[in-house]
């Protein structure tokens, strides 16, 4: 299989790893970085960024983390449902049909809701190109981190079978061993 991530997949991942939680570092850790990412990753210019916006997007950052969590086998997280709903309403995606006929869900709004629909319709796209289920989200507690599972069968579990995934075996072999 190839090591190439698919569109859709790879924004929700850059957009859930903006906050890395093994180093501390998060890059929309301000109203500033929400809009620096923003046009860096969408390419879309965004003239201000209100608290409010930021409060949605950060709590829908680690509502997309809870439910991608639920894909390496933690129970579906009813909250982060909750709130992605409502970051769905606030974000206006609507269905736009080009002149081939092909349908896809655009922005109704040019700022940060209209990128907020953007990821949103990405996680739409994954969902409906069979990709959605491979995006998941390393179980290790000082990770996190969200990443595609290019396995042929889907089974994988660890952002990295080298560093997360090692750590873990240890932590077992350790623990029945002493």
């Amino acid at each position: 299989m190839s090591e190439i991530t698919p569109a859709a997949p790879a924004l929700v991942m850059d957009f859930v790893n903006t906050l890395d939680i093994e180093s501390g570092s998060d890059e929309i850790d301000s109203s500033a970085g929400l809009r620096r990412w923003i046009e860096q990753r969408l390419g879309t210019r965004v003239r201000s960024v209100d608290e409010d916006a930021w409060r949605t997007v950060i709590e829908t950052r680690e509502s997309l983390r809870q439910i991608l969590a639920s894909h390496t086998g933690a129970p579906l997280n009813e909250t982060a449902l909750g709130q992605l709903n409502r970051a769905g309403q606030r974000a206006e995606i609507r269905p736009h049909w080009d002149e081939g006929g092909r349908a896809t869900f655009e922005p109704h709004d040019a700022g940060v809701y209209g990128a907020l629909s953007q990821i949103l319709a990405a996680v739409i796209a994954a969902q409906t190109d069979g990709t959605w289920d491979r995006l998941k989200v390393c179980p290790a507690e000082d990770c996190r981190y969200a990443f595609y599972d290019h396995s042929k069968n889907r089974s994988g579990r660890w952002c990295s079978m080298s560093v997360c995934g090692n750590r873990a075996k240890t932590r077992t072999y350790r623990e029945r061993h002493t």
